[in-house]
């Protein structure tokens, strides 16, 4: 008996616009471009973030002024992601099912929106001195630690079973 689950993704996995985008000769890699362009404007919003909350650069500007500055092209950049990741695992959902990098991958991408939205969030919108403080360090540091490696599991997907 089929989930609810394996049900909608079959039915959406077979429907005409992405086996469209799946069976064409450019749909997949414009999809995958796509993907790719969102992802690093994301994570370049992400390590300006991360390196300011360290004081590692950009120290002229406040922290809540540069989240404000960054935080719509997150919001795109993410929009694009989620998107496009979507139609990519449509198109072939058996074979991202049955992969442990994309397992790890939604694991720790889970992780890093939490930490971001429970965590990172309340540092980024305080203001703090020019000075990084020990737990700014930290908490930028396992920021792209754990946004990172949501990129990394992405990229072993396609090598690694």
């Amino acid at each position: 008996m089929m989930s609810l689950f394996d049900a909608l993704v079959h039915w959406s996995s077979t429907s005409a616009p992405i086996v469209f985008v799946r069976d064409s000769r450019y749909g997949m890699p414009a999809v995958q471009s796509v993907h790719l362009v969102g992802i690093t404007v994301f994570l370049a919003a992400i390590l300006l973030l991360d390196l300011r909350l360290a004081g590692v650069g950009m120290t002229d500007w406040s922290l809540p002024w540069l989240e404000r500055q960054l935080k719509p092209w997150a919001i795109g950049a993410a929009t694009l992601v989620i998107l496009s990741g979507i139609l990519i695992f449509l198109g072939t959902p058996s074979k991202y099912l049955a992969s442990n990098p994309f397992r790890f991958k939604m694991a720790v991408l889970c992780l890093a929106i939490l930490f971001h939205f429970g965590v990172l969030r309340r540092f980024a919108t305080s203001e703090a001195g020019s000075r990084p403080r020990r737990g700014d360090v930290v908490v930028a540091g396992i920021s792209l630690t754990l946004w990172f490696l949501v990129g990394w599991a992405g990229r072993a997907i396609a090598f690694v079973p």
